[in-house]
């Protein structure tokens, strides 16, 4: 049975919704308050007035680039497992994958984000424990999650909905 494409779901945790509504929120009150205690011109003229402004904005800014690195889907083609996001695909080549298998929750513990996102639209960047050293990391929750093990030492876990028929996905082609 010859694999087209599957394209398997993420699914967020309870968390990274939370850190996500709570982040917006966030980011979006903080120009909201700042105008409004700006509002005088006196208070807030020139250089400080735009100062001011810049840095009311900057959160709505760094959240509004994170959007393009979430991770949303992934889909098992036979040339490439891809990570699809709103900005640049994420495609890992069939060929390079040496392993992938289900993580264990005791390898997922004691992470440290070295690089990414730890709950805002998900768990995305690069990421460190002394069980798998430095991984990249695509996930919308932190169960069910899948490592994807390349031939030059690379790892990258991932967090798709239904992670045995996604293993199963992967290794049908690998097999071929």
């Amino acid at each position: 049975m010859a694999l087209t494409q599957q394209r398997f779901a993420l699914r967020w945790s309870s968390l990274a919704w939370a850190i996500s509504v709570g982040a917006s929120a966030i980011a979006l009150c903080v120009p909201i308050v700042v105008l409004l205690a700006t509002n005088d011109a006196s208070r807030a003229s020139g250089a400080l007035g735009v100062l001011l402004v810049a840095a009311a904005f900057s959160p709505v800014a760094v959240l509004a680039v994170l959007v393009f690195f979430a991770p949303l889907a992934f889909e098992v083609r036979p040339d490439a497992v891809v990570v699809k996001r709103v900005g640049r695909d994420v495609s890992i080549p069939r060929g390079e994958i040496h392993e992938v298998r289900r993580i264990e929750p005791g390898e997922a513990r004691l992470v440290w984000r070295l690089c990414g996102s730890g709950g805002f639209l998900g768990f995305f960047g690069l990421f460190y424990s002394s069980r798998l050293g430095k991984f990249w990391v695509y996930a919308g929750n932190r169960q069910d999650l899948v490592l994807l093990a390349l031939a030059d030492g690379t790892k990258i876990v991932i967090s798709p909905c239904r992670p045995d028929e996604f293993i199963k996905a992967v290794q049908l082609e690998s097999n071929r």
